[in-house]
């Protein structure tokens, strides 16, 4: 084993030490080599990396290193790179360094590097145009534009604010800026007042230069993202449910910080008592609410939930007890500007009014936001013209959940009472005859519900069957119709059987009716 181990280390300091008995390749004789040293490992690695026919570069005077030095540094682990004036004529190696490859950890890097890098060609991804719009969202950045020229319909064809009025393609990496009506005055963006006509024509001109400004061969140059992107997906009850509860027990996290009622300007159409009714019964409780919320629901937090607000939770200090903002428009509201500074409690009296008159929930969402802008909206498979904004379908989405639900109770309550072999569910009273019998009394509103579902389905059986004989009238012709009249007629030959004389009478008459 001592034997082995040496070898090995006799060879490890043989590899970049020069040969004595070698000559300079630049003198044009051929080296020299004795048979111990043509004939062992290391001069067959050397002669394998050799690169012949290729030009090398003439032997410098400076002296390489003495074979102890390196020895030392080896034993050490002290790599060094061979220096250009330590470089002989023939291609060496200066340090060996043993380690176990494997290709896995090397692979695994790169798909990680590729999982982490967003994508930068993604039309049909809702959450990669609201992180293309969140880059507009800093007034010191970009200041607002015209309607064809807006930030929805940059983000819309991958760009992205790159920054003062400049935005930039994640694909090709084109940039443009983008200056409407200002100007560069000492390093300083200046408002300047233009024409129409020359605003329009500039609002035009970069309209196309949303499309035209990318590469011949991007993708974002062919096919942008829909109009109907950012349209929320609130049709489904339970979804819709899970997102407003969600984003109540948020806004219930800062209580001192919420609006007073009386500074809340809600639209004339909604109307807050009514929704809430349509709430699930267990709609505060399950799941269990947070430690942070009242014991009585608060109505300023169902408010601007219902209106798609939200708490603000920012990624590096946490939550932001102060301010609210809206997931999809990225809008920051301060819900301090709009709160009361001082109200007489007793009273329900301001004393110091806030800063803002009113707050209204739903004007503070940006344009191009689909809790604001019913168009954003609309479902592009509807039948009806009837736009809606976003806190208009959930509304609607919430009272027809309440009315399934209602409906489903209603046909629970018919099955068990309209069951032939099933007893009514009340629970009974047992009062004592003075025979001591037990006599069960049922509760006369109980009897009284039933009489009149009785009633109320009779009635519904009427008018389905009224219906059925309006449409099975459609479907009578004349001629059918006189035949049933003719059958109909008491002493008519088709309204009794016929006999054998009166067939012979009718087969003798005919001859005499043709004479």
């Amino acid at each position: 084993m001592n034997a082995t181990k040496r070898k090995f280390n006799t060879l490890i300091q043989g590899i970049g030490a020069r040969s004595p008995q070698s000559s300079d390749l630049g003198d044009g004789h051929p080296q020299v080599h004795d048979e111990a040293t043509a004939s062992s490992p290391l001069s067959r690695l050397s002669a394998s990396i050799s690169t012949p026919g290729r030009a090398t570069m003439p032997p410098f005077d400076t002296p390489s290193p003495s074979a102890d030095l390196l020895s030392k540094r080896r034993r050490i682990g002290v790599l060094e790179m061979a220096s250009p004036n330590q470089r002989t004529g023939g291609t060496t190696i200066s340090n060996v360094v043993l380690k176990k490859w494997t290709p896995t950890t090397t692979a695994s890097a790169a798909q990680k590097d590729a999982w982490t890098e967003p994508p930068r060609y993604c039309p049909n991804d809702r959450d990669e145009l609201i992180k293309r719009l969140g880059t507009f969202q800093e007034l010191t950045e970009w200041t607002p534009k015209p309607d064809k020229v807006n930030e929805i319909e940059w983000a819309k064809r991958g760009w992205v604010c790159q920054g003062k009025e400049r935005v930039r393609c994640n694909l090709c990496h084109k940039e443009l800026v983008v200056k409407t009506n200002t100007r560069t005055v000492d390093g300083k963006q200046v408002p300047v007042v233009v024409g129409s006509d020359v605003e329009q024509g500039l609002a035009k001109r970069f309209s196309e230069l949303i499309i035209e400004a990318h590469e011949e061969d991007c993708l974002w140059r062919k096919h942008g993202c829909d109009d109907s992107l950012l349209r929320l997906p609130l049709a489904t009850p339970k979804t819709a449910l899970a997102s407003l509860r969600e984003r109540y027990d948020d806004l219930c996290t800062r209580p001192s910080f919420l609006p007073y009622s009386f500074n809340l300007r809600l639209p004339s159409t909604l109307d807050l008592k009514a929704t809430k009714s349509h709430l699930p019964p267990n709609f505060f409780t399950e799941p269990p609410p947070p430690s942070t919320n009242p014991s009585s629901p608060s109505d300023v937090a169902l408010a601007l939930a219902l209106t798609g607000w939200q708490g603000l939770t920012n990624p590096r200090i946490g939550a932001v007890p102060n301010t609210a903002t809206c997931a999809t428009c990225l809008r920051r509201l301060g819900l301090w500007m709009f709160r009361s500074k001082e109200v007489d409690e007793a009273t329900g009296k301001v004393i110091v009014p806030a800063p803002m008159d009113h707050l209204d929930p739903v004007r503070e969402h940006r344009f191009f936001c689909p809790w604001r802008n019913a168009t954003v909206q609309r479902n592009p498979g509807a039948k009806t013209k009837d736009n809606k904004a976003a806190w208009e379908v959930l509304a609607q989405t919430l009272k027809n959940s309440a009315y399934l639900r209602q409906e489903a109770e209603k046909s629970t309550h018919r099955s068990l009472f309209h069951r032939p072999t099933a007893s009514l569910p009340v629970t009974p009273s047992r009062n004592k005859k003075q025979g001591g019998e037990e006599q069960v009394v049922t509760p006369p509103d109980k009897l009284e519900d039933e009489e009149e579902d009785l009633a109320a389905r009779d009635a519904k059986d009427k008018e389905r069957w009224a219906k059925l004989r309006r449409v099975k009238s459609l479907f009578d012709t004349k001629g059918r119709k006189k035949l049933q009249r003719t059958l109909s007629r008491p002493g008519t030959a088709s309204s009794r059987p016929t006999t054998a004389h009166s067939r012979q009478e009718s087969v003798a008459g005919k001859p005499s009716e043709k004479a």
